[in-house]
């Protein structure tokens, strides 16, 4: 589907649409998509576990543990610098919407923090959520675009970029 024509809409941004995007994108990226990671995780756990009860290598135990533990730290690091960050662009917004414009070569953002613009051609991931659309450019940078005002043609739009997640 190709975009026609300029598309100029306001949309409003709340706390919890905010707070969807950044559990969805944990929920997702760290923990679904790296599933082989947690299994390992586990793995080691067990085989920790093993090593204290039955094994001599009590030193194996504590490092396998310690290797273990590096997955949940790296969610928690991951999910505090992001919802710090999100929350705190949406908290320094005063009035709590943006003025969205989109067209066959991107979208531009205006609010009154400023104004961005994103091509398409920067777009790597469409994420559809039941009250907001997540336009990714990077693994882990995204915008969170509200439906709410969002007209049906941009939805469809966005539904129908090739890379939906």
């Amino acid at each position: 589907m190709e975009l026609q024509g300029r598309h100029i809409f306001t949309v409003r941004y709340d706390e919890d649409m905010v707070r969807d995007a950044v559990r969805t994108f944990i929920r997702r990226r760290a923990l679904i998509e790296q599933r082989i990671m947690w299994f390992m995780s586990v793995a080691m756990v067990a085989a920790s576990i093993y090593f204290l009860i039955w094994g001599e290598a009590g030193w194996i135990a504590g490092v396998m543990l310690a290797v273990a533990l590096v997955p949940p730290i790296f969610v928690a690091v991951l999910w505090r610098s992001h919802h710090r960050n999100a929350l705190g662009r949406y908290q320094a917004l005063t009035l709590k919407h943006a003025d969205i414009a989109m067209d066959a070569e991107g979208l531009e953002i205006r609010s009154d923090r400023g104004q961005a613009r994103l091509s398409w051609h920067d777009v790597t991931e469409v994420w559809e959520r039941p009250r907001s659309f997540m336009i990714f450019s990077g693994d882990a940078t995204f915008n969170t675009l509200p439906r709410d005002g969002m007209p049906e043609e941009i939805q469809a739009y966005l539904r129908s970029r090739p890379v939906q997640g």
